[in-house]
């Protein structure tokens, strides 16, 4: 019988990069330099607390800036797919700081790769009548021009310029170079965002595979820098231990699937309320030692519930 290492081993070994996190921590300790890219005369004030919302939204970050000599609430979402529902997702969330924080909000969606966006205004209608138009703006990082990034030294955004258009090998080596003499008395800083350049360099499609390889091979001599940062290993584990939960969910549901049909849909509910690994890897094994389906139903519904 397969060890839990074992049958996650696959899926921890393709799942997709953190690319949510990186986009976050990306703007961490250096807002005042990255806000300004994303809304031109932005200035940054302060970063919102997210945990009063968390319950209620998962946004990505909100901030209060000041825009045009007046204070917003300024709202970047990150998206790394093509996702239909988006704008009225946005919605949610623009009505929710509305609402708590009583100031005009910008909200931002910043695509980092090439993926259908939605478009703005989202208008909710009701025959010929407008109830109600809501404007956002879109990001796309790779219609921006890395060269124009690398001209005006915003090192801070250096990490995404491998998503941008015209990114290459020489351009990605200077914006290196840079990045070694700007962040030379924080070590910490410098892997993370060298690790952040390459998270994004192997997703992105702009540079050529040949060059790719060559940036990549130079990202690796910092490779133990990375290694000591602790925030990166955080993520890491975090990473994996999503990845391990998502395979487990799949390899139970296929199990039911094949063995236990009619127990499909109890099966898709309760997995999902169970996020840590080793209780989805106890009810794995006592599906698999399961010999009829009175059994495999106990299992998916607990006495105590």
């Amino acid at each position: 019988m397969r060890t839990r290492k074992q049958k996650a081993k696959a899926s921890t070994q393709g799942q997709q990069q953190p690319y949510d996190n990186l986009l976050k921590s990306l703007l961490e300790d250096q807002e005042a330099q990255v806000l300004p890219h994303f809304l031109e005369e932005a200035v940054y004030l302060e970063t919102l607390n997210l945990e009063v919302m968390r319950t209620l939204l998962r946004v990505d970050r909100v901030y209060k800036v000041l825009y045009k000599g007046k204070v917003h609430i300024l709202h970047l979402e990150f998206e790394t797919g093509a996702d239909s529902a988006m704008a009225s997702r946005l919605l949610d969330y623009h009505a929710y700081l509305y609402h708590k924080y009583g100031l005009p909000v910008i909200s931002i969606i910043v695509y980092p790769f090439r993926t259908q966006m939605v478009t703005s205004p989202l208008e909710e209608m009701s025959g010929d009548v407008s109830i109600l138009i809501f404007y956002f703006r879109v990001f796309p990082l790779w219609i921006l021009s890395a060269k124009n990034y690398v001209q005006k030294h915003a090192v801070a955004m250096y990490a995404l310029l491998p998503a941008m258009e015209g990114a290459n090998a020489q351009l990605l080596s200077q914006a290196i170079n840079e990045m070694v003499e700007y962040y030379k008395d924080n070590e910490i800083a410098l892997a993370r965002e060298l690790r952040w350049m390459g998270i994004v360099l192997r997703r992105a499609d702009i540079v050529p595979l040949e060059e790719k390889n060559e940036i990549e091979e130079r990202l690796s001599m910092y490779d133990d820098l990375m290694e000591k940062d602790p925030k990166m290993r955080k993520i890491q584990a975090e990473s994996e231990v999503r990845g391990e939960t998502k395979m487990l969910r799949k390899v139970i549901l296929s199990v039911v699937k094949r063995r236990f049909p009619s127990l499909l849909a109890i099966a898709q509910q309760r997995v999902q309320s169970l996020t840590r690994p080793d209780d989805l890897d106890i009810m794995f094994e006592q599906i698999e030692a399961a010999s009829d389906e009175a059994t495999v139903r106990r299992i998916f519904t607990p006495s105590f519930e």
